[in-house]
Formats: structure tokens, sequence, C-alpha cells
């Protein structure tokens, strides 16, 4: 009998499901920094291009996958959506899969997690200004 561990501890599982979640958190991250410094509700409306105002489907919610499969555009309009929208939520994907990777599936995991949503939703308002 091999010494593996258990699968919630193997650094594929941490690696997949961090990446997964981070990709998630990267979709909110670019939703804060986009509504916050317009003193937008992060509440409602649901999230929507800001061109045309059009509801997103959940479809067009998957991180990065929507973004290559739209070719960065809104559906309805056709607007360019801008390189922002990818690096946030893959810079995130990536920070988010290292904390998970470092610290596991411990309760001491928000705390990385926060930080991360803090100081990329803070950086990509302070390079848009």
């Amino acid at each position: 009998m091999t010494d593996s561990p258990p699968p919630f501890d193997a650094l594929w599982f941490r690696l997949m499901v961090g990446l997964v979640v981070g990709l998630i958190i990267g979709s909110f991250v670019t939703m804060l920094s986009y509504r916050l410094p317009r003193r937008m509700s992060i509440i409602t409306p649901g999230s929507h291009c800001p061109a045309c105002k059009t509801p997103l489907t959940p479809r067009e919610l998957v991180p990065i996958l929507s973004y290559i499969i739209q070719r960065g555009k809104c559906r309805t309009c056709g607007v360019v959506m801008g390189w922002r929208y990818l690096l946030i939520e893959l810079a995130t994907g990536l920070a988010v899969m290292m904390a998970f990777i470092l610290i596991g599936f411990t309760f001491l995991l928000l705390l990385p997690i926060a930080l991360i949503i803090a100081l990329i939703t803070g950086f990509a308002i302070w390079l848009e200004r």
C-alpha cells in the first residue's frame, strides 16, 4: 500500500480547486473594480454589458472561457470588453490557486483570499485612474 495523501490534500486537487475558486473570485473582483470607483451597487443590477446594459446569461458568466468564446465582445452590441476582465480573472485565479497550494483546505485560507481580493481590486482601481 502506498502512502498517498488523502484526495482533499493531494497537490493536483489543490491546484484544480484553487484555480476554479480563484477564477470565480476573479469574476467578482472584476465586478468590484469596475463598480466601486463608479459608486455603483455591487448587489444590483446583476452582471451586464457596460455599454448596452444587456444582462449576461449564465453561459456568459463563465470566467475566461466566455471571454475567449465571445472574443472579448458583447454578444448583443459587439462592444469590445477590454483586456482588464481577462487579466483580473487570471491574476486572481493564479493567486488564489497559490494560496490553496501553500495553505491547503483550512479556515486560515480565508485571510489570504480576502487579502488577494482587496489587493487586486485596489490595484485594478489604481491602474484605471
